[in-house]
């Protein structure tokens, strides 16, 4: 009663009508590619009706899936397991892709929207183009399918019912017919994903991962039509649009983890976040050698190479997140829900089939010889070999648990390992700094040693000073991130060089920005994480801790500040702790500065998470987070804390707080017939503070519909009694046992000097790439 099937079955529907679509626009667009000049035409014209049926179908299986998660039809389990009425209506829309079937429709949905763009773009390799986005699109619409094929489970249906899912089929719950009355409210969403941030960073990225399909497409297209120049200029736009959206992606996935994690950071070498920054790395390799290959007509295979691999480095990393492989070294990871092995198959057919076609066609890509070492050509195939092995000590040491799957063997890199993938990376990105900056004073023609040797001079003694004077004036600072400083520093001054038209090469206003962007932001990076600060308290004789006591009311010095927990409040499910920062001035008062306001997240199906405040500043950012904090609800108002709560049988005896106290009697009392009013009366017996024996009631008072629990006080004023309930079991009842304790939090505060030089690092830089789209798309007319 009351389920809402029909709208279930059209969103199946539109699933299997986008794959019968599918299969028949890449049939047609096949027979495009081997079709004469006329044929191509008749071709293609019949597959844009088949591809504007599947795309549309997909569209609307997404409408369909959003329409059931903002209108609570918890009927359907994917509804259910991710949402609920409780979410504010701006992070409704976020449930969509909180499971991996709705992850995986708008990956389609929104490779199905591009794939628009390049139906009129791709000019005479639509053919090549479109088979591939449309065999794309089937392979992700499978994993939405549900099915059962001899045996062999495909895809994962968004539009089953909750009383036909795994894990609720045969529950004697849904033997009532209008059991959809008794179901008020879903799962929601997990609450690390209830935040501003996760609205536009799960899209952005997916944008990234769809758009990163096109470059792909573009090459593939180029090998079946054996013409290895034309399509450069196509995919140009679509390589750097990709590399701007995955950018962007992976920035606003840091700022999530920075403002919303408390692992004290925007990056933590995490699985899931190295295997979304791989394809970034790839496709920024292969931008380099497709403008080489574009300028300079050569290096094509590497510019294929590095192409397809940066598509299938995507599709690799979705393997990686959605397999399960990751579960136990990833908290973002999803779980394995059957779809491994689809994705083992998309990953096989888009590395087999650019395999295949590089083979047939190995005779046809022209050879290229090494440039002159002096020579920009060099510096930037150099440069982009140095980011192609970051990216694979990268994905290579991220892909140990799947190593350990294939070898059934437990493979760890241990703790520590942020400083494990900093060591590693730490030269790559000198190499790739240092190349960057010395490319602005390269042409691609000879250059004259003497005159190279002049134009860096400066520069290169600047950027020297800087780096001795940072050694010199930070005490902690090692060399090798001086010598980062020092090619970060030389980069900066050469893009801006560069810019201001100061260098031999001829200005590229983009890729000066874009440069420029890149080494401010690892500037902030060097600045803000070699030299972060864990606030103390001082105590002589004692090691540091890490962890800051803050008692109710009491002011405390720490590193340097005077800190005071000041109250509590609740909004909504959270509970913020306002804490005071205090200067003292010339005459010894304290002047208030500002306060922070971490809090805890409570959800009763998820636990609590805690949620660090920042203030931010020229000189830095001030990072607060509570390790832990007494639930509000187990603490009575005026300071008596909830001790311990459990059952008491008659003459069950308690010791706390050096109290000795015995359940010695209990009575009813009845003041009516109809058991409307009933009074029960526990009495406690224990020693006053002269020694003498007395009893005490306590008493649980039931009137209509409501029950009032009664509490007692022992003479001491230390420790509280409260009567909550009477027991199923005879002459037992639930007593919670307060002590009088002051409330106290434990923080950990950090200090990130001049983090904001990495964010205005990341605006630069993607303004750079924005530009650099607009031009690659005002040449691709």
């Amino acid at each position: 009663m009351g389920e809402h099937l029909f709208i279930g079955f059209t969103g199946r529907f539109f699933i299997y009508l986008s794959l019968v679509a599918g299969l028949f626009a890449l049939l047609a667009y096949m027979k495009s590619v081997k079709a004469s000049i006329s044929g191509k035409q008749k071709y293609n014209h019949k597959a844009r009706i088949y591809y504007f049926v599947q795309a549309i179908s997909i569209i609307v299986t997404g409408i369909i899936l959003l329409y059931l998660i903002w209108g609570h039809f918890f009927e359907y389990a994917y509804v259910f397991k991710h949402s609920s009425v409780l979410l504010p209506g701006r992070y409704i829309i976020s449930c969509f892709w909180a499971g991996q079937e709705g992850s995986f429709l708008l990956w389609a949905i929104l490779i199905a929207a591009f794939g628009f763009i390049a139906l009129y773009r791709s000019h005479r390799l639509e053919g090549g183009v479109m088979a591939v986005v449309s065999m794309a699109l089937i392979i992700l619409m499978t994993m939405l399918l549900g099915a059962n094929f001899a045996g062999i489970q495909i895809g994962s249906n968004p539009f089953i019912l909750l009383r036909e899912s795994e894990g609720f089929i045969g529950n004697a719950f849904f033997n009532n017919p209008s059991y959809l009355s008794l179901i008020h409210d879903g799962n929601g969403l997990n609450p690390l994903l209830d935040n501003f941030w996760m609205m536009i960073h799960p899209p952005v990225l997916f944008m990234g991962y769809a758009a990163a399909l096109f470059p792909f497409a573009f090459a593939f297209a180029s090998l079946l039509e054996n013409n290895h120049r034309y399509w450069l200029k196509y995919a140009l736009p679509w390589v750097i649009l990709t590399i701007g959206l995955l950018g962007t992606g992976l920035i606003l996935g840091g700022a999530w983890a920075y403002q919303s994690l408390t692992f004290g950071g925007f990056w933590s070498w995490d699985p899931v976040e190295n295997a979304s920054l791989v394809p970034w790395l790839v496709l920024v390799a292969a931008l380099h050698y497709m403008l080489l290959a574009y300028k300079r007509n050569k290096y094509y295979l590497g510019t294929y190479i590095f192409t397809f691999l940066s598509f299938i480095m995507v599709i690799y990393a979705s393997y990686l997140t959605r397999s399960g492989v990751l579960g136990e070294a990833s908290v973002h990871a999803f779980g394995d829900n059957g779809l491994s092995l689809q994705l083992a198959f998309f990953l096989i057919v888009f590395t087999g089939a650019p395999v295949w076609m590089l083979i047939k066609r190995w005779k046809n890509i022209p050879s290229s010889e090494l440039p002159n070492l002096l020579n920009r050509e060099s510096v930037m195939l150099y440069g982009a070999i140095a980011i192609l092995l970051s990216a694979f000590q990268i994905i290579s040491t991220t892909s140990i648990p799947v190593f350990g799957r294939i070898f059934n063997a437990k493979l760890a890199l241990g703790t520590d390992i942020s400083n494990f993938y900093n060591g590693w990376q730490m030269p790559f990105a000198m190499v790739i700094t240092w190349l960057t900056g010395v490319a602005h004073y390269l042409t691609y023609n000879k250059n004259n040693l003497k005159e190279f040797c002049r134009n860096i001079i400066y520069p290169c003694g600047i950027a020297l000073i800087i780096a001795i004077a940072g050694y010199l004036g930070d005490h902690d600072m090692r060399v090798v991130h001086a010598l980062f400083l020092f090619c970060i520093v030389f980069c900066i001054l050469s893009s801006f060089a560069c810019l201001l038209k100061f260098t031999s090469v001829h200005r590229n206003v983009s890729a000066g920005i874009t440069h420029l962007g890149f080494s401010v932001f690892l500037l902030g990076v060097l600045i803000a994480f070699s030299n972060i600060q864990v606030l103390h308290e001082p105590i002589s004789g004692s090691p540091q801790r890490s962890n800051v006591m803050l008692f109710k009311g009491q002011v405390k010095e720490i590193g340097g500040q005077l800190l005071c927990y000041n109250s509590s409040f609740t909004k909504g499910d959270e509970v913020f702790y306002k804490v005071d920062f205090f200067n003292k001035s010339s005459s010894g008062d304290m002047l208030y500065t500002y306060s922070l306001y971490p809090a805890i997240k409570y959800n009763h199906r998820m636990g609590k998470v805690y949620k660090p405040d920042i203030r931010s500043s020229i000189k830095g950012d001030v990072f607060m987070y509570l390790t832990y904090a007494e639930d509000q609800t187990s603490r009575m108002s005026d300071g008596y804390s909830l001790t311990e709560a459990r059952d008491f049988t008659l003459k069950d005896t308690l010791f706390t707080n050096g109290k000795t106290i015995v359940f010695d009697s209990l009575y009813m009392e009845m003041f009516n017939k109809q058991y409307e009013e009933i009074r029960i009366t526990a009495l406690m017996k224990t020693t006053d503070r002269t020694g003498r024996q007395v009893k005490m009631p306590l008493t649980y008072k039931i009137t209509g519909d409501y029950a009032e629990s009664g509490v007692i006080t022992l003479d001491d004023q230390l420790v509280r009694l409260r009567f909550d309930r009477v027991s199923e079991h005879p002459k037992t009842i639930r007593i919670s046992v307060y002590t009088k304790q002051p409330e106290f939090i434990v923080l950990k505060i950090m200090f990130f000097p001049w983090i904001w030089v990495l964010w205005a690092g990341a605006i630069i830089m993607f303004t750079g790439v924005t530009l650099a789209i607009c031009k690659r798309i005002r040449k691709a007319r």
